[in-house]
């Protein structure tokens, strides 16, 4: 692929430290469950710019890290991996954590996160920072952002011609993008659960609700639907996608570097359904190890999966 970029993707949200406790047997509710337990850099948007740094795209992390030995990690391991962290801010709460309990597959079971990023992402901590999301090639937030800043983002982006992808991340953080509206993106990346926050009464089959999100202002939609793949629309044709097989060790962070494949790829010039067959790529890329963050990904390693 020819790489030349305008500027910098930039990433703004969540940075967090993820603890995956796999279960040895299916989780029983109301006792303890016996486990393994890893920890990985974490937060969605930080593990999307993770992956783009390790195919050379060049990434500012616009996030907030605690003053603490969590938050000291965290930041070594973004510039380890060569993510630009001059927009970044230490806050004196501790660094967001993301516990999660999977089955012996590898399936989450339930996750739990605190983090007090969504309340330290004013208006005031993005205005101080506009000339990067300015300046970005693309802009790429998750919605651990609160209402106000979402809405924020989506205006400035429109007003300087940004474009600018929004993760939904969760149910309850996919009404924020939804409370925020109206606003337009590149490309937003539900669930089935999250394109639900969005539809109406009489939506009833997929391609209503994915053409709803049209009419509410987004280019282009990549439904998610786990192992059975993706639905894509560009707002005129409506693609399914299969999911490549793989033998599956960790579903953590698979959706984090499936955006980050279909960015990589948009950035090189790919149509947006080309840009989804590397997405799957780099989630399956992902799904073969533990963690949320592949250390050993790669341009050559996402293209011997595209082969």
């Amino acid at each position: 692929m020819k790489k030349a970029y305008p500027g910098s993707v930039v990433c703004v949200g969540a940075s967090l430290v993820d603890l995956t406790f796999r279960c040895e047997q299916e989780p029983v509710p109301f006792t303890s469950n016996p486990s393994r337990m890893h920890r990985s850099p974490g937060g969605v948007v930080r593990n999307i710019a993770h992956h783009l740094a390790l195919l050379n795209v060049p990434v500012e992390l616009v996030t907030i890290f605690g003053n603490d030995p969590d938050g000291q990690w965290l930041a070594r391991q973004c510039t380890d991996a060569g993510i630009g962290l001059e927009h970044t801010f230490i806050s004196a709460e501790l660094t967001g954590t993301f516990a999660s309990i999977a089955t012996p597959s590898g399936d989450l079971h339930i996750g739990a996160v605190t983090s007090e990023s969504d309340r330290l992402f004013t208006i005031d901590f993005f205005t101080q920072r506009s000339d990067v999301f300015r300046n970005a090639s693309v802009v790429i937030a998750d919605c651990n952002l609160s209402v106000e800043a979402l809405r924020w983002l989506m205006r400035f982006c429109n007003e300087h011609n940004v474009p600018l992808i929004v993760e939904t991340v969760s149910i309850p953080k996919a009404r924020r993008l939804r409370d925020a509206l109206p606003g337009k993106l590149l490309l937003v990346k539900p669930n089935r659960e999250e394109l639900a926050v969005f539809e109406q009464d009489s939506h009833v089959t997929p391609e209503e609700k994915i053409a709803h999100l049209h009419a509410l202002g987004f280019k282009n939609v990549w439904l998610s639907r786990g192992a059975e793949g993706s639905l894509f629309s560009d707002g005129t044709t409506m693609v399914p996608v299969p999911a490549p097989r793989v033998h599956v060790r960790d579903v953590n962070g698979a959706g984090d570097a499936s955006l980050a494949g279909w960015v990589y790829a948009w950035l090189n010039g790919n149509d947006g359904l080309t840009c989804v067959k590397y997405g799957h790529a780099a989630a399956a890329c992902l799904l073969e190890v533990v963690g949320a963050v592949r250390s050993d990904f790669s341009p050559t390693l996402l293209e011997q999966r595209m082969n």
